[in-house]
């Protein structure tokens, strides 16, 4: 992802996938015998076609949990927010019960009682890929959403949810890390200093300003903590080398996430709230510092924060300096608080133990 051009979007990925659609077709008419059941990404609705003229019956598989789709789906049917007026305001869903919602909650186009344009469009054309299939599986495990996956399918019952997961506990993953990280690592455990994880995702882009908000949090909370950078970010490397001595590690590049997740001196998580990350976590028992940035990540974010209570919430609270007029950035004072009361505090104290039950639940239902 760190090779695409700026101006590179999701809708343009997905958009160029399609043109593997004739080539795909051929790929699987050729197959002998013809196979029983394809499962095929969410986001590729083309796959659709190719299957049906096979007769090929279709499973779709979506990279998020149950509750964004139960909430999209009753938010869309009901348009509660369209009587709020603001942000900021919140709403009750019909169906959803304890669950209060804002425009902030939800991501674009959902936070529109009226959605359309490109991205909407998309979002349409895979639905109904989704609802002609015989259902869908997920990286989730009913413990974790039985109410939302129940809902859904006493809902839907020609599209059922089937929950698969949490797949990285299906067989024993690599967690080896190098040298040089695992030795750190050791290091902070055997001085009893307690580590913060940070990681943002390898598709999220985050402007100058923000980057220094977050390492000037960071820097001030006295905190030992390892940063996973994408390797665009190095355009200015003066944000981090050398700037956090030995207290802070900062790796360019792709890590062994379930490695580092899973070292005992790793203490709790700041990161974007992709489902594979939250499911990473909830699946070892490690808190989260939530900073939603694209797609469900906000809907993630709501979940484990007000529904499982595993979460410390992270909110934008300042315009940026450059880049576009609009951009509302974490501060600094907000990452150094937050994060000091994810790893020190009694919040995080309270979100560690919620996270240790749900991890035991996590290794039942493998």
């Amino acid at each position: 992802m760190d090779e695409l051009p700026p101006g590179s979007s999701f809708l343009d990925v997905v958009s160029a996938a399609a043109a593997l659609e004739p080539v795909f077709a051929d790929a699987l008419a050729a197959l002998d015998p013809r196979p029983d059941l394809l499962v095929h990404d969410g986001f590729l609705a083309w796959a659709k076609d190719a299957a049906d003229d096979l007769g090929v019956p279709r499973l779709v598989s979506f990279g998020m949990g149950a509750f964004p789709s139960c909430v999209s789906l009753a938010v869309l049917a009901q348009k509660p927010h369209a009587r709020v007026s603001s942000p900021l305001e919140p709403f009750e869903v019909d169906g959803l019960p304890g669950l209060r919602l804002t425009k902030a909650d939800l991501p674009p186009p959902f936070d529109d009682p009226e959605p359309a344009g490109p991205h909407w469009d998309f979002i349409c054309e895979s639905s109904r890929a989704m609802g002609s299939s015989r259902g869908s599986i997920l990286n989730s495990f009913l413990e974790l959403e039985s109410f939302y996956i129940d809902k859904w399918n006493r809902e839907m019952t020609l599209n059922k949810m089937w929950p698969v997961g949490p797949l990285c506990l299906a067989s024993e993953p690599a967690r080896t890390l190098v040298s040089n990280i695992a030795d750190w690592l050791d290091s902070r455990l055997a001085m009893n200093r307690p580590v913060l994880y940070v990681a943002f995702g390898s598709q999220t882009n985050l402007s100058r300003s923000q980057l220094e908000e977050i390492a000037t949090g960071l820097d001030r909370s006295d905190l030992d903590f390892i940063w996973v950078v994408r390797s665009k970010w190095f355009d200015g490397e003066e944000l981090f080398q050398g700037r956090f001595r030995d207290r802070g590690k900062v790796v360019q590049g792709f890590i062994n996430q379930l490695g580092i997740l899973s070292h005992q001196a790793i203490k709790g998580f700041f990161s974007h709230c992709g489902w594979s990350s939250v499911m990473e976590s909830i699946n070892i028992g490690v808190p989260i510092l939530t900073y939603p940035i694209i797609a469900e990540q906000k809907l993630n974010a709501k979940f484990v924060v007000d529904v499982l209570e595993v979460r410390i919430r992270i909110w934008p609270s300042q315009r940026g300096d450059s880049g576009p007029a609009s951009e509302q950035l974490v501060s600094s004072d907000e990452v150094e608080t937050l994060a000091r009361e994810l790893i020190l505090g009694e919040g995080g104290k309270r979100a560690a133990a919620k996270a240790s039950e749900l991890a035991a639940s996590a290794i039942a239902a493998v």
